[in-house]
């Protein structure tokens, strides 16, 4: 990321990708949070006081971080305010979910863990019938690494619409065959899109008073079909590529098993990443295909499983 010191700022999103920019960078000069959530406006974010995006302008400001996953839209919103003068920033997504510093597959212990658990993912959805799918820098990694991108901060699965109830039951069900470890434990959510369920969420995270292992993420999200699309659900923006990908599956070796990926596979990467052959760490959401989603179109909501 360019040196932002000694720059008047002003950071677009008082949301959590906002507050971990703000954790990791608390030497830079940020003036003012812009949100167009309404309610935030007035108030103040990490101490710093949020503003509407049409005050932005009052600033002053030598540059505008964008902090959000909504980061096309919020581009065509300072160019419909006439602020397109103002340069720009979109930070990488490491630097969006707090991880900068930390990287659980460089970790021996956490990435033994890591390898542990989507192995035994994948036995459970085979034993099932569930055709679970590697995908985003999980199956990047499968592909170009043959293993886990080690700057890579969670492992990514999905399954289509029509299998999804059956990965919540499967989840639930068999939490006490995934690996454990002293000192860590699971946290097993359900992310939903309104009343539509969305992704099931399993996080490796410490005990209270240890340090064993560096915090992960297991996302198995639900792909829908629209539109001649496969749209990753609950995503602000969604993400998606072209259906076929989805509509039939590939095997790829990892970690001396094979996994089900999308069809064609090469194809798919090349849709999602470009030149994905050439290794990068400060890949951003903006870049991934995706459509922006109208904001307050519909709650995203935590349930524990």
């Amino acid at each position: 990321m360019q040196d932002l010191q000694g720059k008047k700022l002003v950071l677009f999103g008082a949301g959590k990708s906002g507050g971990c920019f703000i954790e990791q960078n608390l030497g830079l000069n940020i003036v003012a949070v812009a949100d167009n959530d309404q309610a935030k406006q007035g108030g103040e974010f990490h101490g710093i006081a949020v503003i509407a995006p049409e005050q932005i302008g009052e600033t002053q400001c030598d540059m505008v971080v964008i902090a959000s996953v909504w980061s096309k839209g919020i581009l065509e919103q300072l160019e419909a305010l006439g602020l397109s003068a103002i340069p720009t920033l979109i930070p990488g997504k490491r630097e969006m979910k707090g991880m900068r510093d930390t990287h659980p597959f460089s970790h021996p212990l956490t990435k033994d863990i890591a390898r542990e658990m989507a192995l035994t993912l994948r036995l459970l959805a085979e034993e099932h019938g569930i055709d679970l799918y590697l995908d985003f820098g999980t199956l990047l990694g499968a592909f170009r690494e043959r293993d886990f991108i080690p700057w890579d901060d969670d492992i990514d699965f999905a399954v289509n619409d029509e299998q999804f109830d059956a990965v919540i039951a499967l989840v639930r069900e068999n939490k006490a065959q995934f690996p454990q470890r002293d000192g860590m434990q699971w946290s097993v959510e359900l992310v939903s899109a309104g009343e539509l369920g969305a992704t099931v969420r399993v996080t490796c995270i410490n005990l209270p008073g240890s340090s064993s292992v560096v915090p992960f993420e297991v996302d198995i999200s639900r792909r829908v079909r629209r539109d001649g699309l496969a749209v990753v659900l609950g995503s602000m923006p969604e993400f998606f590529c072209p259906e076929h990908h989805f509509a039939g599956y590939e095997h790829v070796e990892l970690f001396g098993q094979t996994f089900k990926v999308p069809a064609d596979a090469t194809g798919y990467l090349d849709f999602v990443y470009g030149q994905w052959r050439t290794p990068r760490q400060d890949f951003t959401f903006a870049e991934y295909p995706s459509a922006e989603v109208e904001f307050g179109q519909y709650k995203i909501s935590l349930t524990s499983l």
